[in-house]
């Protein structure tokens, strides 16, 4: 199987390098077509007005100045790198769990993915310096080698994997998740005030709402050592609502 990695953090990133090496030892193709630099919390971010270049270092490692996005769509549109069986974003230094996908430059390469109708996983590990990559690199495999025999494949929707930083032999299982929400999602901190001139650091740290719903949610899941896998839908229209929509669109 010929699987395209992609990135939010940039080429060289650690999770990205443990991921490769795992899917290479099954024998799997493996492309990298990843951002030159950090581009964390850039969501859906897409490079306009401006060109974007790419270096090809050898068959297998393509370094893109840009997002994503932009690396996913020049990847499977642009780049000679065949066709493409799988698209794996990551792995990131740091859950997405919640809101945290709406922002996620990791969350959005596997999207861009699936709006070109590839299956694709974002893949995450919970902490921000891990200590056990190959954990979250060992699913990949386990998810990768599954995949083709999956009904997945038909469904217009992105697998959202987030991996406790554990040992493979701690985890306790595979959970399929729904997508959490967080009280006051982003956060900010003053880094500076100086007269009318003010500088800020932005983050995605809001507590998470605690709420009872019908099945285990992505934070659940990972807080008892489950791997939580929530699939999230390519296509973005409430249907449920629409009758109510409609029915106050006729009072205007």
């Amino acid at each position: 199987m010929h699987i395209l990695i992609t990135n939010d953090v940039g080429f060289d990133a650690p999770g990205l390098k443990h991921l490769k090496s795992a899917l290479e030892q099954q024998h799997h193709r493996v492309t990298v077509v990843a951002p030159r630099a950090d581009h964390s919390g850039c969501g859906m971010g897409l490079s306009l007005r401006r060109t974007i270049s790419v270096e090809q270092v050898d068959d297998t490692l393509f370094i893109v100045d840009g997002t994503p996005v932009d690396c996913v769509f020049l990847a499977l549109n642009r780049l000679p790198i065949g066709p493409v069986d799988l698209v794996i974003s990551g792995i990131n230094n740091g859950a997405n769990l919640a809101d945290d996908v709406f922002y996620s430059g990791t969350f959005a390469g596997a999207m861009q993915a699936r709006h070109m109708d590839l299956p694709a996983l974002a893949l995450s590990v919970t902490q921000r310096h891990p200590g056990h990559y190959q954990t979250a690199a060992h699913i990949a495999v386990q998810m990768s080698n599954a995949l083709p025999h999956l009904k997945y494949r038909s469904l217009l929707a992105v697998l959202n994997v987030n991996v406790p930083d554990l040992p493979v032999g701690d985890l306790r299982g595979l959970k399929s998740t729904l997508l959490g929400e967080r009280e006051n999602a982003l956060r900010s901190e003053v880094i500076e005030q100086d007269g009318k001139k003010s500088s800020y650091r932005l983050s995605a740290t809001g507590e998470f709402r605690r709420v009872k719903r019908s099945k285990m949610q992505d934070f659940e899941a990972v807080e008892q050592g489950f791997v939580s896998i929530t699939p999230l839908s390519a296509r973005y229209s409430d249907s449920a609502h629409l009758e109510d929509l409609q029915n106050w669109l006729d009072t205007l």
